[in-house]
């Protein structure tokens, strides 16, 4: 992808045009294409609160910093050093706390031949429960798709390929991942220089695989209510279609790898004990005479914010392996869910059913990438990597619409070169502001815990609410050249463990 100096958008004026979606005269934020140094803001007309714009201004004052991207639904989560819902390039230097410690969080969408007409709540409930089944109670627990000590390693090494012949896909299943489902580099070096040994020996960081629907995370079965662009025909989608869409990851090993690399706040408190003995084992004695003892301190102990690690230093080489591996795993960890899914399809809904996988995208890690003509490391947090011509996820909420989109050129000089995973946030604005209306249908809400003994804890058929706000999203998108909207996806039924 090309691009140019960085470049501001704001909000000095508003356009009033025709919505892509509804069809409605919709008020969109004018862009604002006078240079303001290195933010890029791409408002919905509201100024983002104090705490963020403040975040916001120093990290675009950092000398290492050459863009900062804050997208439409941009706000801050507790605990996190950084915002939501936004990119940040960087030059010559990797800083771990532009992303989140779970890189390669991602989603998916799995394309079914099913009719929405035919899938009762009951059948709905079965699928939900044949895939929890086969989900791990608790991080040693053994299950299906786990994988084997081998298996691991491979999967560290290569990605995705490392778990193909294991859960039976083709080859061409990894070109519907970004970067083919692998990362170069974590081959590298030995992966005893860079993984704790307790995650290579220990059942821990590989049992658990592809089924964490907790959180913000779930599994949801889709109707595809709408076609707003003709390539997505080409997708092999149809109006009343059934769709799988699934947001979870990247799994217990990337996570635990990448918290021995840095400090960071959103950490509970009685793992802090457990984490500051392990990083001691770690990187003073399984790491001694490969690391500078106080450069080690000053790292990867203390409370820093931000820390910069130089792309070329010792400890920067390091780090780059680590998040390759880590982001390695989350490929494994999803190519799991896409078994699973396929699995509890055809043994819960129909023996018959065909589905296969039509995307998969992340929404956290930092990756060199090219822009402007130039190597650069861009860090996303909760936003994605636009990919011209290709789909593009953006989701809404157990209750509110999702869509496809298709990828654009990223504006003037290309930009804008990320977009809003969700709408997550800006629904829950309106939600709480008693401005989200009602729409027709309703929802199928299931909640379990996990396990072959799993018990259901809830089932509520629950109002489809309006898609009002993610389609402010999507009018802000589409107008700065980043997606288009393609398909819109009405939930069914919404799975949580």
């Amino acid at each position: 992808m090309s691009g140019g100096e960085p470049v501001a958008g704001g909000s000095a004026g508003v356009a009033v045009m025709a919505s892509p979606i509804t069809g409605r005269p919709a008020v969109v934020p004018a862009a604002d294409p006078s240079p303001r140094g290195k933010l890029v803001s791409l408002s919905l007309g509201d100024e983002p609160d104090a705490r963020i714009a403040r975040s916001l201004a120093e990290m675009e004052r950092l000398p290492y910093v050459e863009q900062v991207l804050a997208l439409p639904d941009v706000h801050q989560k507790a605990q996190m050093e950084i915002p939501s819902s936004i990119a940040v390039r960087t030059r010559d230097v990797i800083v771990p706390e532009f992303t989140s410690v779970a890189v390669n969080d991602g989603m998916g969408v799995v394309v079914t031949d099913l009719d929405a007409a035919g899938l009762t709540p009951e059948r709905l409930q079965a699928f939900f429960t044949r895939v929890n089944m086969n989900s791990a109670a608790h991080p040693f627990d053994g299950n299906r798709y786990s994988i084997s000590t081998d298996e691991l390693r491979r999967v560290i090494a290569e990605g995705g390929r490392g778990v193909l012949e294991r859960y039976g896909f083709p080859e061409a299943m990894l070109g519907r991942f970004e970067n083919r489902g692998v990362i170069a580099g974590a081959g590298d070096a030995r992966i005893e220089d860079v993984v704790p040994l307790h995650l290579l020996t220990t059942r821990f960081g590989r049992s658990e695989m592809g089924l964490n629907f907790g959180g913000n995370h779930f599994l949801e079965v889709q109707v595809v209510d709408r076609l707003l662009d003709r390539e997505a025909a080409a997708w092999g989608l149809r109006e009343g279609q059934v769709v799988v869409m699934y947001h979870l990851g990247p799994g217990p090993f990337s996570g635990t790898l990448l918290h021995h690399y840095s400090r960071r706040t959103k950490l509970k408190p009685h793992r802090v004990p457990m984490f500051f003995v392990s990083k001691l084992l770690f990187h003073y004695v399984q790491r001694l005479g490969r690391t500078h003892p106080a450069r080690a301190w000053a790292l990867h102990f203390r409370h820093n914010r931000w820390t910069p690690y130089p792309v070329d230093s010792d400890e920067g080489r390091t780090l780059r392996r680590a998040l390759a591996m880590a982001l390695n795993f989350g490929y494994a960890y999803r190519l799991a869910t896409v078994r699973a899914i396929v699995d509890g399809l055809t043994e819960a809904v129909s023996p018959h059913v065909r589905a296969d996988l039509l995307c998969d995208v992340s929404h956290n890690g930092i990756t060199e990438e090219t822009w402007g003509g130039q190597r650069g490391w861009i860090a996303r947090h909760n936003a994605c990597r636009l990919t011209p011509g290709g789909p593009a996820i953006v989701a809404g909420s157990h209750d509110v619409a999702s869509y496809l989109g298709i990828g654009l050129d990223g504006g003037e000089d290309g930009r804008m070169h990320s977009y809003d995973h969700g709408a997550g946030n800006l629904i829950d604005h309106f939600r709480e502001r008693g401005t989200l209306g009602s729409e027709p249908g309703s929802v199928l809400r299931v909640r379990m815990s996990r396990g072959k003994n799993a018990e259901l804890k809830r089932r509520e058929q629950v109002p489809m609410r309006s898609a009002a706000p993610i389609e402010l999203v999507m009018e802000c998108l589409e107008r700065n050249r980043i997606v288009r909207p393609a398909v819109r996806l009405r939930p069914l039924g919404n799975f949580k463990n």
